[in-house]
């Protein structure tokens, strides 16, 4: 809106505010008075409390860019890269248990899955035969 719009129409409203309160007691129009006075000390405190600087806005991004440029360091440094710790030796034993799509719940029974091994009768050796035929 431009300003004579602006003007008119509190000058409107000022009148209309006026018409209303003529036929108000004097002890209401004092109370009307005292809270108008209360809301607007109240909106000035207020809006001075809101109020934004001229460099409140350029601080603020070259604070959002420091911390964005400092995290993405910390981020992407080889230091803060978490060592997985079944690569880190030669020994690659538990590799194929991680890799594997088998239930994990049957580690948990394991000396019962010894026990069944050592039950069932093991296969005779590929070179050792019942009877020698070579000759």
């Amino acid at each position: 809106m431009n300003n004579d719009s602006e003007t008119a129409l509190l000058h409107k409203a000022h009148a209309v505010f006026n018409d209303s309160t003529i036929g108000l007691h004097a002890r209401v129009l004092a109370r009307l008075r005292e809270a108008r006075k209360r809301a607007v000390a109240e909106t000035e405190r207020r809006r001075s409390f809101w109020r934004v600087h001229s460099w409140a806005l350029p601080t603020g991004a070259v604070a959002i860019l420091f911390v964005a440029a400092v995290g993405g360091l910390i981020w992407l440094s080889p230091a803060s890269q978490p060592a997985v710790p079944f690569l880190t030796g030669n020994d690659n034993a538990d590799m194929a248990i991680v890799l594997s799509n088998d239930n994990l719940d049957m580690y948990a029974d394991m000396d019962f899955y010894r026990w069944l091994g050592a039950r069932q009768p093991q296969p005779a050796p590929q070179g050792a035969t019942a009877g020698n035929n070579n000759g």
